[in-house]
Formats: C-alpha cells, structure tokens, sequence
C-alpha cells in the first residue's frame, strides 16, 4: 500500500478525500498544515501529495514549493474550492469536490506511470534527442543555446524561451521520477533547462548581455564572475523584483492579475513565486500589500 500526503485545513473536507481515494490502494499520512510537513515526509517514498490551497496555516503553497525542491519528492495535485490555476509547483490541479471518479482519474494519472513499449521507444528518440542538444553545449554560445541569432530582438529571446520551456522544462517530467528511464529523463531536462535558463538570464538583461557581446568578441562562451556582477539593479516592474525563472513566470502572472483587479489570484501567483523563493522580502511585502487590500 502506497503512502499518500493530504494536506487540507478543512477537516470536513480533509474527511471526504479520504473518502475519494481508491480503496485498498493508499495509506493516507494527513495533515491541516503545511509547516515542516516537507521535511517529515523527506525519506518515506511518498509518491503522491495532495494540497488543497486552505491550509490552517496558509501555507499551501510554501508546502508545495518545498515538495517540488526534493530530489525524490512525490507528485503534486494542487486542489482549489474555485477555478484551479493553470500553472504552479505541482503536476495537476483540480476544482475539488468534484465525483469520486473525476477526483480518483485525474490522483491515477500522477500514480500510474508504467508505460508500454510503443511509450518506452517514445521516451527513447526523446532521451537521444536530450543527449544530442546537452552533448555540445559547453562549445555553444547563450544564443546557439537558445537558438537564436546573436542581433535577435528581446522579444524574440523571450519567444524563443518560452517555446524550450515548454518542452523541456523538467517539471513535465517530473511524474515518471519513479520509473528508471523516467528519472534519467527527468535528470536530463533538468540539466538542459539549467543551461537554457541561464542563457536567457545573461541575455536578458541589457547590461549582461552587452558584457556577454563584448566577451563574444574575445572568443569566450561565458561570462566571468566580474562581468555578471554588473547586472542591473533596482526592480522596474514587479516580475524583476523575483531572482530565478521559476518565480518570476509567477510574478508576471501576478502583475496581470493585478492589472485586471484580480487580486485573489495575485496573491495565489504571488504565494507561487514566494514558494520558490522562500527568503525574498520584497516578494513577501508585496504579498503582504495585497493581503491587507483584500482585508480592507
């Protein structure tokens, strides 16, 4: 019997997908917190999470983000009493309740990975197709990387990355971790993604990529420590306030919510991005502005 993690602050609620699990299959570790859950489940082989967006202690999203930074972490359904977001640190996300059948088919898609061998030979082209881009991307400049030609436009940049991000970005893979072709898979994207993610950063900014452009010039592929040092300071919008990738895709869907008056779902996308960056400030004020405007 699998262990499963349900993390919902409604003890009602908690009770009835319990109920929902398929029966004889799970061993339910429950929870109506979120603090320090990540770090008490490290280590037990928990395949599956479940967290519903209310917890006791408001800390959803921080307990998914924790989960989604293990080595070996379980898969995430992400449960909301409204419309689900479209994106965040898990692998599926659901309007909850909802019939038991809707509730077990989409908890079976993140448990069952097992493949056929028609799947298998997929995996397979898409693995050498992995190994064929990561093979000579020490020798590649941040634009062979990325696949662009060294005067493109930044919103060409910004296409460009978007379009490797959504068929390389490891979270994709992240499901099939347990299966041993799924791992080496998930390994593989995750060390292309890293690669790709650090060209679009470099060329992204205006000052590194005239220092990158200049180091180009010399005949050198990366930028040294001196160079990147000369980054831009001062956050111009509130994307630029986020530090990594991963949360700025959800600062951006922040600051559009936020422009539209949609500030429940800022503060969703804001809590997101603070998952990703526990110790960002400037990211947990904002939170805390947009917390006290829907108080008010």
């Amino acid at each position: 019997m699998q262990q499963i993690l349900i993390a919902c602050g409604d003890v009602d609620l908690l009770r009835k997908i319990v109920s929902d699990l398929p029966e004889g299959k799970f061993k339910p570790i429950a929870t109506k917190t979120g603090a320090g859950i990540a770090q008490k489940i490290a280590g037990r082989n928990v395949p599956v999470a479940i967290v519903h967006e209310e917890l006791a202690d408001g800390t959803a999203a921080q307990l998914c983000g924790q989960l989604r930074q293990q080595a070996d972490g379980p898969n995430i359904l992400w449960l909301s009493s409204d419309t689900p977001p479209a994106e965040g640190p898990f692998d599926r996300a659901l309007k909850y309740p909802v019939p038991g059948p809707v509730f077990r088919n989409a908890l079976g898609q993140l448990v069952d990975t097992s493949a056929g061998a028609q799947d298998l030979e997929k995996w397979r082209l898409f693995y050498r197709e992995l190994n064929a881009r990561l093979e000579p991307i020490e020798q590649q400049s941040y634009f062979q990387i990325l696949g662009i030609p060294k005067d493109a436009p930044h919103h060409r940049l910004v296409k460009a990355y978007d379009l490797l991000s959504q068929r390389y970005h490891p979270d994709r893979y992240r499901q099939y971790r347990h299966e041993k072709w799924g791992k080496a898979i998930h390994e593989k994207a995750t060390k292309l993604y890293k690669a790709m993610t650090e060209a679009y950063q470099v060329l992204a900014d205006r000052k590194l990529r005239a220092a990158y452009e200049d180091a180009i010039k010399r005949g050198e592929l990366r930028l040294s420590a001196e160079d990147q040092a000369g980054k831009d300071t001062g956050p111009k919008s509130l994307v630029d306030i986020g530090e990594t990738a991963a949360s700025k895709k959800f600062l951006k869907l922040a600051q559009s919510d936020i422009a539209g008056q949609n500030l429940t779902s800022a503060l969703q996308n804001l809590k997101f991005a603070k998952s990703m960056e526990p110790n960002n400030t400037a990211i947990a004020d904002k939170i805390a502005e947009i917390e006290q405007k829907l108080g008010g």
